[in-house]
Formats: C-alpha cells, sequence, structure tokens
C-alpha cells in the first residue's frame, strides 16, 4: 500500500533532525534532490522544524541550540522528551537511536495517536508565539473563548489526545480553554505573579481537566471490560480498590463530570458508578432523556414531551 503524504512528510522530518544532529547542517537543494521534492515542500518541512532550526544563508540550515544541552542530552533525547515518547520507548539509548532511521526506512513498527484537530494548522499558526510569549512574561490576556470576552493569567500549553488546551487562570479559579475555541487572542501590558499553588497543580497533573477543587469517583467495572482498565489508567488518578467476583471496583478523582460521563456512556452497560449519588443520578437523567423516545408502527422515532 502507498504511504500517504503525512506519513512521507513525518519520515522526512526525522531524517533531516538525523542529519542536523550528525552534521549540524542541512543543504536545502539537497534535501530537495535526496527526496524528490519540490522546493515548496522542502519549505514546508523546514518550517515545521523552525522551532529549532535557522537559515545561515545560501540554503543552509543549522540547529539554534548546540547539539548537546547542558545535561549532556543530545538534541534527540531532548525531542523525546518533549513528545513524550517515553511512554512508547522507555529504553532509548544509544543502540534505540543507532536503530531508529532503519526502523523509519522499514516502517516495520507504527505508532498511531488520535487525529489531530482539523483546525490545529490554522489554531497554532494563529496564537502558539502569542501565546508562548504572555506565558513567558507573565502578561495578563483578553481572549474570545466561544463568543465570551475573558481576561486570563495564561500558565501552560498542554496537547492531550491531540487536542490543543491553554491552561489559565480566571478571577483566581484554573480552567482548561481549548485553543480551537479561542477566536481571539490579545496581550495587555499589565502582568501577573504567577500563584504556587497553581504551579505545583500543573506540576502534579498531566491532564487538561485540572483543578484544586476535585471529587473522588468510586466505579464497579464488569470482568469482561475490566482487563482494559487493568493494563492502563484511563481514569484520573486511578487506584484499584478491589478485585471481586465478577469484576473490580476503582477509584478515580475528577475535576469535572464531563472528564467522567463520556468515558462511562463508552463502556455501558459493562460499568457501573457506585459514588457519588449525584454523578449517578446525572448519568440516569442524560440516559432517561435520550430514551424519552418511542416508536410508532411505522417505526418512526418521536419525541415524548
Amino acid at each position: 500500500m502507498a504511504k500517504t503524504t503525512r506519513s512521507r512528510s513525518a519520515e522526512r522530518l526525522v531524517d533531516i533532525l538525523l542529519e542536523l544532529h550528525l552534521n549540524g547542517v542541512v543543504n536545502r537543494s539537497a534535501l530537495m534532490e535526496k527526496f524528490k521534492i519540490t522546493e515548496r515542500t522542502v519549505y514546508r518541512d523546514l518550517n515545521a522544524l523552525s522551532p529549532i532550526v535557522e537559515h545561515t544563508g545560501n540554503g543552509l540550515y543549522r540547529l539554534i541550540h548546540s547539539a548537546q544541552s547542558p545535561g549532556g542530552q543530545g538534541l534527540h533525547h531532548t525531542l523525546a522528551n518533549f513528545l513524550n515518547a517515553y511512554s512508547f520507548f522507555p529504553e532509548r539509548n544509544t543502540e534505540f537511536w543507532q536503530k531508529l532511521e532503519t526502523r523509519v526506512d522499514e516502517n516495520h513498527i507504527l505508532i498511531l495517536g488520535n487525529e489531530a484537530e482539523h483546525t490545529l494548522e490554522r489554531d497554532i499558526r494563529r496564537h502558539l508565539t502569542k501565546v508562548e510569549k504572555s506565558i513567558k512574561n507573565h502578561n495578563v490576556c483578553q481572549i474570545v473563548y466561544k463568543g465570551k470576552t475573558r481576561l486570563i493569567n495564561p500558565y501552560k500549553l498542554i496537547n492531550k489526545k491531540n487536542i490543543w488546551y491553554l491552561q489559565a487562570t480566571e478571577n483566581s479559579r484554573l480552567k482548561s480553554f481549548s485553543l480551537s475555541q479561542i477566536s481571539w487572542f490579545d496581550i495587555q501590558k499589565t502582568t501577573f505573579t504567577p500563584e504556587e499553588n497553581v504551579l505545583e497543580l500543573l506540576e502534579k497533573s498531566l491532564d487538561p481537566w485540572v483543578s484544586e477543587d476535585t471529587f473522588a469517583v468510586k466505579i464497579f467495572i464488569k470482568d469482561n471490560i475490566s482487563h482494559y482498565f487493568l493494563r492502563r489508567d484511563l481514569l484520573p488518578e486511578q487506584e484499584l480498590l478491589e478485585e471481586q467476583q465478577g469484576g473490580v471496583t476503582l477509584r478515580c478523582q475528577a475535576a469535572h463530570e464531563n472528564q467522567i460521563l463520556p468515558l462511562l456512556f463508552y463502556w455501558l452497560p459493562h460499568i457501573q458508578i457506585l459514588e457519588p449519588s449525584w454523578l449517578k443520578e446525572k448519568l440516569i437523567r442524560t440516559l432517561e432523556s435520550y430514551l424519552a423516545v418511542e416508536r410508532t408502527p411505522n417505526n418512526q422515532v418521536i419525541s415524548i414531551t
């Protein structure tokens, strides 16, 4: 099966990064010849690497930073940490990096993540520079989010399941704003002092759903699906309470009901909320609202009022 344009582009970027790491410089014309691509495509690839690559003239590009960081780690280690590669390959020794290019060429290993949002390219182009600047300089920002104007103090930009979120405080409350829902972003002249408790909370939690106000949820999961939850944490701060006949009981900590309910709906009827009662009632009311229809003799679905 022919490789997709996206996979070919990813392979070129890996190849360019390896050459930069080994030689410190790449030549634009040489890349065109090597990959049999147009100058426009080369520019697009190099632009994708612009945060770490700079043009030095005469079609040459080099790494902005030195190949070795102060801690002794090379650029490839820095990129691996930035992309959270540890989750997929815990052991990344010298042999791993030597085999990387061969693995890409042979295409025996494929890592698939969630598809990025359709507006990703537009959102990053419009907001990334301003967001990074405002976080670094602690500037108060005015945004228009879902049609509403807000004043926020930005702390961190996080990508979860290929969706970008801006974590910021609004009226001293920590919230996550989906980047695709921000239609206007303006940096104010006023600055703010980052709160230590917010910084600690963001450091501890790697989830866009983060808040100082969380609630515990106890869930019973039947045997036929329990292995999905036991092999990795599907719930925030997941904790196994009991393994019993017929299933397992888990506890987790949630910052918002929407952090839990969509997952529960997916696994119904093999999952059950034990506590808290208000969340269980919310799930039941939502289901009742969905099922509040009846079929006519002609199998037409009509709403019950």
